[in-house]
């Protein structure tokens, strides 16, 4: 039916004539018709003598009946009325047609004269307008609205309603499609492709008038829609072409993309236009039209019979696109912190979608540059067209934020075969994604089927995907005679395909027997040689089974053309059941001749036969220190109230090089005499102090100073040995005598008789023995190492262990060749006893062999070097480790006839002799002596040395190459960085002075005072704080600070000051700078006024340091830095090194067989980066960028340590940065052979040094200004004190590699030395521009760790220590035997008919949580919220907590009355990672209508996690007074057994007034699958689900589909109080409702499992015999630091009262059998609960129970107000020996103060006599309880 709705205004422009004219042309049209005579026929006057009739029969009928006449004539009435509307509606509607044919036709007329008038050149060569296809359209549109409403109807609708609950009720009550018909504007034609088709691309826009009612009636809402617009671009095939009509045998229709649809909701689902719901609606629609009519779901209409319709709507693919998802730079940032204040990262992943094929990646956490790595496989129907569209988001807890999109036509990959490339993000601001997209082509035969499964095996995929050798398409076409159904009634058939655990369903066929299904399904496969086709032909309700059938692969494989077009019959069905098929294999063939050379991948090489350590290696040196006595030290204790001078116990402290020694104390003596000794391994870094203190040992009190001093390492190793006095400083009087020695090495063993004999001769009172050597040890890498039982390549680490001393290497990544690459230092007592034992392990848990090499062996080695592979006992043949062992003896100077010897091993080589005659030259110096420089070139030279040998030995024939294998694939020759590489700058920050700060602080609450000030630096992430300076509104700081950044537009420098206060610190004014500003200036030196202050100004130096790339100004550089010094001890940089860590290869496999996991860890000193853990992979490759500060580039060195998962090292380098120095540019870019791994093995990275060219020309000073008399005076004092105190005040930022240095004088330069040292280059100069600057590598920010403190620095690998491994090291060495061990025999589990798994594999992030317990004590001077009379009188509060842990909430008890309350609760929350950020607290008094706050405070949980205990009291924030006392500890877990006996005492020793208990351990448990399960008793496989339960907590997996063979990969943990006792019940059961077996682990079980691990296949209980379950249960002990207060019975305490419920008291309970009584002694109590804040006055009652006539009962004296209060009162009782087992001891504390309204019995504990011990007596504290209990 038309609309009679006007024509939109278009229609009634001025191009049609007037409206009146064309309506008096319609009436006259009309009224011509009216005038034509009527032809009278026979048959009209039938119909007219019909009708006649049918009107008289209602008179007769109701004349018949007897109706009323009325009744008659009223019916009458309606019908008239009824014909009159009516034929005047069908005037009208004649009447507007007419008019619209007349319009229409003006219209055309006036388009086709502006058609005509178009000139002559204009064209469109590709894309063809079609007038003619949109008039046609216009005519048929009524038509093809018709078919949309039967669409909208029949298929979208049912859609909705299966797509959403809330749907289910959705229907079209009206379809209107309007009058405006679909616009094609365009057609392309396509000739390139198939000659038997014609293939058109058809441009549709349609914006239509539509009007659709919708009816959900389950929410009585009726809304509708009114306008759809809709574009897109659809594809037409005609196909097949045949020589006969209609010459097209059917026509396919598909939109390549998905269109764009918008549509305009009206009525009640205006609703849906509010964001979020729009993209809901939206989305759901075009998913249904995408699943009807976007590829591969394709819209055939077939005109001639006998066409294979399922192959027209589904046709081979014309390829398969492998998508590899490699990584992300510059992403957006889209995370911020404090409220935007601070910029963070993104937590990027990607979308990507090809047609409805869509695929999603993992979220990598805060970083700007992810490294997803993963692979998907995507099917290519239509080229060109399809294209791949990527979308990248930021990974948000609400709303994920965009980062930008970009696409890329798969018709390009098709043409390359292999892309690789970046691709830039659209629609954002900056961002690229590296993608290698692959172009599988499909083969119909078996010819590559061998090499595509071999190359698949090599490739990484980090999603878990096995790549894909082939795919399968299945045409289902039909099948016959299939069975009835129950009751003789046909069947409603469908079709379930499977291929290994991919299931497709095809349509089901209603009601026949004889079903034609015409659908195609396409499948990845792995592997066709081992896999099946599952034909399952099913009823609609999937119960009933009608049919099924197993086609395996290989039967496709042995045909020619890779298919079988048949018919097969159908197994459990009937005798003429039958099924038709079409199954089509096709091999993923990669044409790799036609793949560019730059995407080829690389060689690889052979494996080195010895290591290649660092020139580094091996360098460092002893250093020996004899303490001997002091003379004159100050007196430090005094007699009678000082009056008369006393003495002191003085006591030395040293510390060097990260360690510290402490000697004994002497007792009252002011001329001590130590003689102890201490040895230190150091290297000859510059800027190493020896710090000596010494201090007088006081018991009670803080021990005194009595002097110090400090000694310069560089002049120790000058002078080589110095024995003389040395004057303390600080103190009046005082001096120590030292023998300090730099201990001579050599390479020689024929002096160690000697020098044993002349160690002997020596003795210490520390009993310390004098090393005879240094054993240096490279481990390199390994190769050949066994895979683990589960078949998983192990991740390997090397633990190297020589007498008490234990050192470990990193972890390598999943490998059986790992890398380490790691060197380590050992102390040797007597080289001809000590023995070296290295033992490989997986994760340090499974033993993969080991080697024990005797240091004797090394004696007799030329150098006393050992460099070869070691082949591993216990470990396969094949299993070797490749060490260089280095032995170096130690020549003592006093040791007779070595002086000589030692010389001549210093200047051996004679490049050196003659480079130490010019050095001696210019040094004036008297010590004959080898000065460090020589030795620092000799061993350079003497490396160069062998580097000439080594290359002298690769040039000999082929003879000894022809052993190993030849590489097979090339390596790029250099990195190749992103052009951001290295274009970081230095922001130097100098805060100087303050002047006219704002006065704070008041004396006598009216006098103006001063204040303290301090100042904080806010500079992108960093912040800095300064020193806090007393009294003083004109500050001196002279600090200095240093960040490394990249500047973004809008960032700023914020400074701002505070004065310190005891609670909280006042505002001082603050201010921000421009970094624009900063680097445009370069250099800036000016006063900076604070805002938001009455006055105060700062003057700063900021400098933003330009970079060159060359050595001519270094030696300008260090000198102009040593002349500078800084309050808070900051030294400058001279220089920024960045590494680009690019690749490796050749990396050694895992025992297991596996390739590792590879990462590398950068160390600079004490900054460390880790790239991050590769695929599996023995070439992985990082492609990251890192930074770090040089102060000396002359001395440090760069460490870089490869590892399998950071557990097992695979090989380390070392990279002196004064190497760099004699580079062209100072870059280094080359492959780099790693040491301790395979020969072969080699990293490729860029080390490129940039020189920090400052433009400060002289050291800043603070302002001379004119102040007050006071504050000159205070400043003077403060400027005098010790720098040790001022040091104690400075925080410099966690992260920064901070150097001390105190240099009072300007150091005499060498300039010979420094030619000498590094060679003088000129390279091109190489600034740095600002503006080219990028973010920093966010994965060097993400896995950077927390240097080490001043106190112990182990930055060195040699200065690591494992203590306690002395005794285990020896008995493994004793044990090792001496052929190669069996591997260990593991009981069998029964094999199913397939392979399975031994082990589970449970994600990365299994067993990572942590366990947070926090422990509420107590609160002082809470805010009192209840007053009395009105408020007059000020009252109390009744205090209770509320403790917020992300979504946990916990609330504490309610204290009534009390502001100082003691709470006494404890609450324990597991946490998954750090995905919570604070802990919040809030303090409330409970009233009865609402609760009065009394403050809050929040605790940040990574400052917990890092501080692991915190016991502290913590100020309450919004309210005047209040503090609460917590303990807060973040428990580690531990897999070790031995702790639980001392947790477990813990719980018997804490009680909580919430009744909480403590827990014991974690247990986590991952569900792997189960195989071999029953069936349900109708037959069907179950849908199988787990439920584990432990104590009352339950777990239920997911249920898995029908199949006797589920797998869930689920992960659970449980909170285990009693691991003795609890066990673990996992129910399996079909829909929850039909159970199917049982397991049940008892906990302690575990407890005798190595690690704590039980992974395996389980028998499960209830079942048949070979139903089993897969497993991994793994305990963790919670080890808190609780234990360790144990034993010195130091529990926490509240100030009122101990930690446990009601106090605790200590008995002692024993047996005298002799004199047959029960002795009790009562020791004391504490933590006594009380009410009062005076105390209580408390007494201990005794009684043996049972005892009805209380004769037994005893009790101690009162003690008046004391909470903690001792008695120490015995009490005995006669018992005979054989009645103890009967009685019990009762104990009660009562309050001998307490009235009738409170209880008198504080707490109480009664004691069962048989289970205590009393024949050997026990003492101990026992919790008291309250009487109930």
């Amino acid at each position: 039916m038309q609309s009679d709705k006007p024509e939109p205004s278009e229609s009634k422009g001025a191009e049609c004539p007037s409206t009146g004219d064309r309506e008096k042309k319609a009436m006259s049209n009309v009224d011509a018709e009216t005038d034509k005579p009527k032809g009278i026929s026979a048959v009209a006057v039938l119909w007219t003598f019909g009708k006649c009739l049918g009107a008289l029969l209602p008179v007769y009928l109701a004349g018949y009946y007897r109706v009323s006449t009325s009744l008659l004539v009223f019916g009458m009435m309606i019908y008239t009325g009824w014909k009159h509307a009516r034929e005047g509606k069908e005037t009208r509607l004649k009447s507007a047609i007419q008019l619209l044919d007349n319009e229409q036709e003006y219209t055309s007329t006036r388009v086709s004269k502006i058609k005509r008038d178009l000139p002559a050149w204009v064209n469109f060569p590709d894309v063809e307008k079609v007038e003619w296809l949109n008039k046609v359209l216009q005519q048929v549109w009524p038509f093809v609205g018709q078919y949309l409403e039967k669409l909208l109807l029949e298929t979208i609708a049912p859609s909705i309603r299966a797509s959403s609950s809330h749907l289910q009720t959705l229907s079209f009550t009206k379809v209107d499609m309007g009058d405006k018909a679909m616009k094609v504007v365009g057609i392309k034609a396509h000739t390139e492709n198939d000659k038997g088709q014609v293939l058109l691309d058809l441009y549709i826009s349609y914006v239509g008038n539509v009007e659709i009612n919708v009816e959900v009636k389950r929410y009585f809402c009726k809304a509708g829609v009114k306008g759809i617009q809709l574009h897109g671009m659809m594809r037409v095939i005609l196909e097949p072409l045949i020589g006969d009509v209609p010459i097209v045998g059917a026509v396919s229709m598909f939109f390549i993309r998905r269109p764009k649809l918008d549509i305009n909701w009206t009525g009640l689902t205006n609703l849906l236009d509010i964001p979020g719901l729009n993209v809901m609606s939206d989305s759901m629609i075009m998913d249904a039209i995408a699943s009807f009519l976007v590829l591969p779901n394709r819209l055939v209409v077939p005109l001639v019979p006998g066409l294979p319709v399922a192959q027209l709507r589904s046709p081979l693919p014309r390829g398969v696109v492998r998508i590899h998802l490699l990584e992300a730079q510059k992403l957006v940032a889209k995370d911020n912190y404090v409220k935007g204040v601070m910029a963070g990262l993104s937590d990027p992943y990607a979308i990507l979608r090809v047609g409805p094929q869509t695929f999603t990646s993992k979220h990598i956490d805060n970083t700007d540059a992810p490294k997803w790595g993963e692979m998907y496989e995507v099917i290519v129907h239509e080229v060109p067209g399809q294209e791949l569209e990527v979308e990248v988001y930021d990974k948000d807890p609400d709303k994920d934020d965009f980062l930008g999109r970009t696409k890329l036509d798969l018709g390009i990959v098709k043409k390359s075969i292999v892309v690789d490339d970046w691709f830039t993000l659209k629609d954002t601001d900056s961002g690229r994604v590296h993608f290698r997209l692959e172009w599988l082509s499909l083969l119909p035969s078996t010819d590559q089927l061998e090499q595509v499964l071999k190359r698949n095996e090599s490739i990484t995929n980090k999603n878990a995907d096995l790549p894909s050798s082939a795919i399968l398409v299945i045409y289902l076409d039909k099948a016959e005679a299939l069975p009835m159904k129950k009751g003789n009634k046909e069947p409603n058939p469908m079709v379930q395909l499977s291929v290994k655990d991919v299931t497709r369903e095809s349509k089901t066929c209603y009601t026949t027997i004889n079903p034609e299904f015409e659908d195609a399904f396409t499948f990845f496969i792995h592997d066709p040689r081992n896999q099946d086709i599952d034909i399952q032909v099913k009823d609609a309700d999937r119960v009933q089974t009608l049919g099924n059938l197993t086609i395996p692969l290989s039967r496709l494989l042995s045909n020619s053309n890779l298919s079988l077009d048949q018919w097969f019959q159908l197994e459990n069905s009937g005798s003429a059941s039958r099924i038709y098929l079409n199954a089509i294999l096709r091999v993923l063939w990669l044409d790799e001749e036609r793949i560019p050379s730059d995407v080829s991948s690389s060689l690889s090489q052979q494996l080195p036969q010895q290591t290649s350590a660092h020139p580094s290696f091996a360098t460092e040196g002893l250093l020996r220190i004899h303490l001997l006595a002091g003379q004159n030290l100050v007196p430090k204790d005094n007699l009678m109230g000082g009056m008369v001078k006393g003495k002191s116990d003085p006591y030395v402290k040293i510390s060097i090089g990260g360690e510290t020694f402490t000697s004994e104390v002497i007792k009252g003596n002011l001329n001590p005499t130590w003689n102890e000794m201490y040895e230190v391994i150091l290297t000859q870094l510059p800027g190493q102090d020896l710090h000596l203190e010494v201090f007088d040992k006081d018991i009670n009190m803080k021990d005194d100073f009595m002097g110090r001093l400090k000694i310069s390492l560089k002049d120790l190793i000058d002078a080589q040995y110095t024995d003389q006095w040395y004057t303390l400083s600080d103190v009046k009087s005082g001096r120590v005598h030292l023998i300090l020695e730099w201990v001579p090495t050599a390479s020689e063993s024929d002096r160690l008789d000697q020098v044993l004999q002349f160690y002997s001769q020596q003795s210490y009172k520390n009993k310390a023995v004098p090393s005879a050597g240094l054993l240096f040890v490279f481990v390199e890498q390994a190769d050949g190492l066994s895979v683990k039982k589960s078949g998983k390549d192990p991740k390997v680490g090397a633990e190297l262990t020589l007498g008490a001393k234990s050192r470990k290497t990193t972890v390598c990544d999943r490998t059986t060749s790992p890398q380490w690459n790691e060197a380590f230092c050992f102390l040797v007592r007597d080289p001809r006893e000590a023995i070296l034992l290295v033992k490989l392990s997986h994760s340090w848990t499974l033993p993969m062999g080991s080697v024990v090499i005797p240091i004797r062996e090394l004696l007799s080695e030329p150098e006393l070097i050992l460099d070869q592979w070691f082949h591993l006992d216990g470990a396969s043949p094949e299993s070797q480790i490749l060490l260089r062992t280095e032995l170096k003896m130690l020549i003592p100077s006093k040791c007779p006839v070595t002086a000589d010897k030692t010389k001549v091993t210093a200047v051996s080589d004679p490049s050196a002799a003659k480079q130490k005659e010019e050095t001696e030259k210019t040094l004036k110096s008297s010590s004959i002596d080898t000065p460090p420089v020589e030795t620092i070139v000799s061993s350079v030279t003497s490396h160069e040395d062998a580097d000439a040998k080594k290359k002298a030995a690769d040039s000999i024939p082929d003879e000894t190459e022809e052993e190993s294998p030849s590489p097979a694939i090339t390596q790029p020759p250099h990195t190749s960085p992103d052009i951001s590489f290295a274009s970081q700058g230095l922001l130097r920050i100098i805060l100087l002075e303050a002047q006219s700060l704002v006065a704070k602080d008041k004396v006598m609450g009216m006098a103006k005072g001063k204040s303290d000030p301090y100042a904080k630096i806010s500079v992108g992430e960093e912040s800095f704080k300064s020193n806090v300076i007393k009294e003083n509104l004109n500050p001196v700081w002279n600090e200095m600070y240093e960040v490394v950044l990249r500047p973004q537009s809008g960032q700023e420098m914020q400074v701002e000051l505070y004065d310190k206060d005891m609670d909280k610190d006042d505002f001082l004014g603050r201010f921000k700078i421009s970094v624009a500003d900063i680097i445009s200036s370069q250099y800036l030196d000016q006063w900076y006024t604070l805002n938001d202050v009455k006055s105060g100004r700062v003057r700063l130096i900021l400098e933003w340091v330009s970079t060159v790339s060359h050595n001519n100004t270094l030696d300008q550089v260090m000198h102009l830095l040593s002349l500078q010094s800084y309050q808070n001890k900051a030294t400058p940089c001279a220089a920024l090194l960045f590494v680009y860590v690019d690749r490796a290869h050749s990396l050694p496999f895992k025992k297991s067989g596996k390739e590792p996991k590879a990462g590398a860890e950068l160390v600079f000193g004490n900054t460390v980066y880790k790239t991050k853990v590769c695929d599996r992979t023995s070439a992985p490759q990082w492609n990251e960028g890192f930074y770090f500060k040089v102060h000396n580039p002359k001395e440090e060195m760069l460490i870089i340590k490869l590892s399998s998962a950071w557990d097992q090292p695979m090989g380390s380098l070392v990279v002196p940065v004064r190497q760099l120095l004699s580079e062209p540019q100072l870059v280094l870019d080359q492959w780099m052979p790693l040491d301790g791994a395979l020969p072969e093995s080699e990293i490729l990275l860029r080390a490129e040094l940039k020189i920090l060219n400052s433009r400060m020309d002289e050291v800043p000073r603070p302002t001379v200004t004119t102040v007050k008399k006071e504050d000159t005076s205070t400043h003077t004092e403060k400027a005098s004190a010790p720098a040790g105190k001022e040091e104690k005040s400075s925080e410099m930022p966690t992260h920064k590699s901070v150097a001390v240095s105190n240099q009072p004088k300007e150091p005499e330069a060498n300039p010979a030395t420094a030619t000498e040292m590094a060679p003088h280059v000129e390279p091109a100069h190489d600034p740095s521009p600002a503006a080219a600057l990028v973010d920093k590598p966010a994965d060097a920010e993400e896995h950077r760790t927390q240097p080490h403190t001043a106190d112990r620095g182990d930055f060195e690998p040699q200065k690591k220590q494992t203590e306690g491994l002395g005794n285990l090291a020896h008995a493994t060495v004793a044990g090792l035997p001496t052929d190669t061990k069996k591997p260990e025999v593991v009981p069998e589990i029964p094999k199913p008919a397939q392979v399975l798994p031994p082990h589970t594999t449970p994600s990365q992030g299994f067993a990572q949580e942590g366990f947070l317990r926090i422990h509420l004590l107590e609160a002082q001077n809470l805010v009192a919220k209840d007053n009395l009379m009105g408020g007059m009188v000020k009252g109390k509060s009744d205090p209770y907590v509320k403790i917020n842990v992300g979504e946990v909430a916990f609330k504490s008890h309610v204290i009534k009355e009390n502001l100082n309350p003691t709470w006494n609760e404890m609450y324990e929350v597991v946490v998954k990672g750090h995905s919570i950020q604070e802990i919040k607290f809030e303090a409330f008094d409970k009233d009865i209508d609402s609760d009065d706050f009394l403050g809050r405070f929040s605790i940040k949980l990574n400052e917990v996690i890092r501080s692991q205990y915190t016991d502290q009291w913590y100020t309450l924030k919004d309210v005047k007074s209040g503090q609460v006392h917590l303990i807060l500890e973040w428990v580690p877990a531990v897999s070790n057994a031995a702790r639980l006996e001392q947790v477990l005492q813990l719980q018997s020793l804490q009680a909580f007034k919430n009744k909480a208990v403590p827990a014991a351990a974690l247990l986590f448990v991952h569900i792997d699958r189960a195989h071999s399960l029953s069936l349900k008793k109708s037959g069907k496989e179950p849908k199988a689900g787990a439920e584990l339960v432990l104590g009352e907590t339950a777990y239920k997996t997911k249920l898995c589909d029908r199949s006797t063979s589920p797998q869930w990969n689920e992960s659970f943990y449980f909170v285990v109080h009693d691991p003795k006792h609890d066990m673990l019940v996992v129910k399996l059961s079909s829909g929850w409702d039909q159970p199917m077996g049982s397991l049940v682990i008892p906990v302690k079980n575990l407890l005798a499992e190595p690690q704590l691990v039980q992974d395996q296949w389980f028998h499960l209980d209830g079942a048949s015999p070979e139903s089993q379950i897969l497993l991994r249960a793994e305990l963790k002990i919670l080890a808190s630091k609780m234990t360790d207060l144990i034993g010195a019975g130091t529990l926490p305490c509240a100030a009122s009262g101990c930690s446990s419920g009601n106090g605790q008291v200590k008995l002692s309970l024993s047996y005298a059998s002799q004199e047959r009584k029960l002795i009790v002694i009562v020791h004391a109590c504490r933590g006594l609960l009380s009410q009062h804040k005076d105390g209580v006055d408390s007494y201990v009652s005794l009684m043996l129970l049972p005892d009805k006539s209380k004769a037994t009962k005893k009790k101690t004296g009162v003690k008046k107000r004391d909470l903690n209060p001792e008695f120490n009162e015995r009490f005995e009782y006669d018992l005979p020996k054989d009645e103890i087992r009967f009685r019990r001891l009762s104990v009660s504390v009562k309050n001998n103060s307490s009235s009738f309204r409170s209880r008198d019995v504080i707490g109480q504990v009664q004691l069962e006599l048989a289970e205590v011990n009393l024949v050997s007596g026990v003492t101990e504290w026992f919790t008291l309880k309250d009487e109930a209990e």
